[in-house]
This record gives C-alpha cells, sequence and structure tokens, in this order.
C-alpha cells in the first residue's frame, strides 16, 4: 500500500551528521511533552549567539541583566515593521516557566504571518518579540518547575499552540520565558542551532505520519524530501518499519 505524505519542506536540509533515524527517534523521546502540537510550518535556523561553552554557561546562569537585546514590532505590517531593540525588559517567569539564556533560535513562515496580523483576533498585545524555536540555557527556574535546573542546555517550541495567544516575548531575543513542559534536554549530539532548527519541523513530520496511519509494511512518498520536514518524515518513516 501507498501512502502519500504532501509535506512542505521548504528549507534546506538540516545539517546534521547522524546515523539514519537517530535524530528523529531521540528526539522523539526527549519531545514527548510537546511532540503533539500541530503546526505545518516548517523551520528555518538562525543562530542568536556563539555556541555556548562551560565556562559560558555557568556565566549565563549568574548574570541576568534587567534589560536584553531583541527585535520587536510594535505594528502588523511587512519586515519592515520590526526594529532592533536594545532596551527590552527581561520577560519576568511565572511558577512553571524557566527563564533561557537564548543561544540559537529558528524562524518559521507562521512568524512572518503573525507579523502580518494574519492571527492577531488571537494574537497576544502588541508589541511582540517574534519566534518559535529556541535552544538555550536555563538561567533561572520557577517554584513549580521540577525537571530543569539552572545550567540545562534545553530546546523546545516556546508555544503550545501556535495561533492561539502564543508568547508576546519569542526566541528572538538574548532571553525568553518558556513553560517547563514545553522544553527538553538538548542532546549531547545536537549543537544549539540543529536543535533551534528542530521542533515545529519534527512536529510536522510526525503529525504527517501520524495521520497516514503508516505503520510496518507500508511504504510513504515523502515530497520535499530533502527540506527541514521532509529529511525528518523520511527518518520518522524509517523507525515505523
Amino acid at each position: 500500500m501507498l501512502l502519500c505524505v504532501i509535506l512542505l519542506a521548504l528549507v534546506r536540509p538540516l545539517a546534521i551528521s547522524l546515523k539514519p533515524c537517530s535524530l528523529f527517534s531521540k528526539t522523539l523521546r526527549t519531545r514527548a511533552n510537546i511532540i503533539s502540537t500541530t503546526s505545518r510550518y516548517p523551520s528555518l535556523r538562525i543562530s542568536a549567539s556563539s555556541p555556548a561553552s562551560s565556562t559560558e554557561t555557568a556565566t549565563a546562569v549568574s548574570a541576568v541583566p534587567s534589560e536584553m537585546k531583541a527585535w520587536v514590532y510594535g505594528e502588523y505590517g511587512g519586515i519592515d515593521v520590526i526594529k532592533f531593540d536594545s532596551k527590552v525588559s527581561v520577560p519576568e517567569i511565572s511558577e512553571d516557566q524557566v527563564l533561557l539564556k537564548v543561544v540559537a533560535a529558528a524562524l518559521n513562515p507562521v512568524d512572518g504571518k503573525r507579523r502580518q496580523g494574519k492571527f492577531k483576533a488571537t494574537d497576544s498585545p502588541l508589541p511582540t518579540v517574534p519566534g518559535y524555536d529556541v535552544a538555550g540555557i536555563v538561567v533561572k527556574v520557577g517554584s513549580q518547575v521540577k525537571n530543569l535546573k539552572n545550567g540545562d542546555e534545553v530546546y523546545g517550541n516556546i508555544n503550545e499552540k501556535a495561533l492561539e495567544n502564543p508568547h508576546q516575548f519569542g526566541s528572538l531575543a538574548e532571553f525568553t520565558a518558556v513553560e517547563e513542559k514545553l522544553l527538553a534536554l538538548k542532546p549531547k549530539n545536537l549543537d544549539f542551532s540543529q536543535a533551534a532548527g528542530l521542533p515545529l519541523a519534527i512536529q510536522t513530520a510526525y503529525e504527517g505520519l501520524e495521520r497516514t496511519g503508516l505503520s510496518a509494511g507500508k511504504s510513504v512518498l515523502v515530497l520535499g524530501g530533502a527540506g527541514g520536514v521532509g529529511s525528518l518524515a523520511i527518518q520518522g518513516s524509517q523507525i515505523r518499519r
């Protein structure tokens, strides 16, 4: 039986040197809390800063300023509405959140559509710091956080629902606040940029395979298999054989 999965994998392949399927299977194990989040948007990696060393990790934990640098837009519109601001207040965390020192972040098509105001009926208030996908270092934890601690290297999608009241302060900043349940420890064999490029892409690939009902003995055709979503869909289909 041939199942056809049309996945809009519009970005370049993820630059990860791993054995086939190891990335997808390990990520699914560590991303159990957020993998059910539905999304249709492949991700594009961008770096917020250089990969952190152990010394930089310790420094990040000990030094949390009151202000940070971030990309911000205060109105809906084209790309020109996004401005660089060096004096944005570092977000406060709630009891179930952690504060991340952002090392790498990712942009997705949903960020552009959100900036254009296509989802403003359910959007968070302006001004907005864009960015869904993130990888970084935990520098502060809320009182109800149980499984993460300062210094942990983590990654995830900061929004549980992409279009319903997404976070006002996203990942295109030096710091961002994220619910613990939306994060996972970064695998040691991934750098921060690689990890930041995974969350929405792998969720999209996973959802596509789930909806086809792919199981052992079935075949799948992945259109756009060289892109971020497509390459992960191929790995995901292999581990289901």
